[in-house]
């Protein structure tokens, strides 16, 4: 599964412009076979920020989605409105974690810490 996590910064007072081109991206992206999610949020504290969160089947469904028409007309039109672009690709630590039993602290099980 390929995992990841992308931060669009906006030029300054385009942020409206450029949440009206993300809104257009979002259902097909999320229509395609090999979507599992396709979040967009934006953040609170600065209007011009908008992060994604996507899961995708594999390598080959992400890069099916770089390649689609409406991923490619998103850069498109996008481009002039984008200041910072960002992409961190994650890997599941959550699934590494074995839990011993329902009362147990998941964090402390996982990483041999008691933060809770």
């Amino acid at each position: 599964m390929i995992q990841l996590i992308a931060r669009i910064e906006a030029h300054p007072n385009q942020g409206e412009q450029l949440a009206s081109i993300i809104e257009g991206v979002i259902v097909p992206s999320r229509a395609e076979e090999g979507c599992l999610t396709y979040q967009t949020h934006r953040a609170i504290d600065n209007p011009n920020v908008f992060y994604f969160y996507e899961q995708w089947r594999d390598q080959d469904a992400f890069d099916q989605h770089i390649a689609s028409l409406h991923y490619q007309t998103y850069r498109a039109d996008s481009a002039s409105l984008v200041a910072d672009r960002a992409l961190t690709f994650l890997d599941d630590v959550s699934k590494k974690c074995i839990f011993r039993t329902k009362k147990s602290n998941p964090l402390s099980n996982c990483l041999g810490i008691g933060l809770f």
